[in-house]
């Protein structure tokens, strides 16, 4: 099934880009909304962001990966083989960080592995996303226009 976007890119794949545009803008609603003071509204809108950035790895990223064939691959532009693999890597380590910041934030883990001083760590995991999201991008402008 072709895409929404008018490229060469499937319906999932897509999704994949405007929904990861939609989570980075939400994370930063949500640090705007932490510098201005309102920490629970703060809490909630990156709790979501996440969540939704984990349906969309699991639900559309994941199997999309899973789908491709090896002879696909042979037609890629030489620029994506090292752009999908960071985009990966990069990707991986930011939804694995930015969920342990959102359990923590929520007090879901036990006080052992907390942290008390947040901004450093949610400082990170928003930039960590920001690096994923833009690499994500170049993939998808490299392979699928």
């Amino acid at each position: 099934m072709s895409g929404f976007l008018g490229t060469k890119a499937t319906f999932a794949q897509d999704v994949s880009l405007v929904g990861s545009i939609i989570v980075a803008i939400a994370f930063t609603i949500g640090a705007y909304l932490a510098v201005k003071g309102y920490y629970s509204a703060h809490r909630w809108l990156q709790t979501g962001a996440a969540a939704a950035n984990l349906a969309l790895v699991f639900g559309v990223m994941i199997p999309s990966l899973l789908a491709v064939t090896p002879d696909e691959n042979l037609t890629l532009p030489v620029a994506a083989f090292v752009a999908m693999p960071a985009h990966e890597v990069i990707g991986t380590v930011a939804m694995l960080f930015g969920v342990y910041v959102v359990f923590v934030g929520n007090g879901w883990l036990p006080a052992r592995w907390r942290f008390t001083n947040y901004k450093p760590f949610m400082r990170i995991a928003f930039a960590l996303y920001w690096v994923a999201t833009v690499v994500g991008v170049a993939v998808y402008l490299l392979i699928h226009t």
